[in-house]
């Protein structure tokens, strides 16, 4: 079996035993840590902060992706028209 394909499997069983945090909806492992990882130590004003960073990645990839999108569908403008 090729490495990447491996390395896929053992990333999707890592993943299966993972489940989304209640506060923070992050993805921990429950069976080796009893509080979240990231916000487990952190109170109300540093979970807001925590949760602000996180919107904040996520539009940066949202806004990445229309990019990419954009770009490719110059270049397929480019090289068939």
């Amino acid at each position: 079996m090729p490495l990447y394909i491996e390395d896929r499997l053992r990333w999707m069983r890592e993943m299966r035993q993972k489940s989304p945090c209640k506060r923070c909806g992050l993805l921990y492992n429950h069976h080796i840590k009893a509080k979240c990882p990231d916000c487990g130590t952190l109170d109300s004003q540093e979970l807001r902060e925590l949760l602000a960073q996180k919107e904040v990645i996520i539009g940066d990839l949202r806004r990445m992706g229309w990019i990419f999108v954009a770009l490719a569908a110059i270049a397929v403008l480019f090289f068939f028209w």
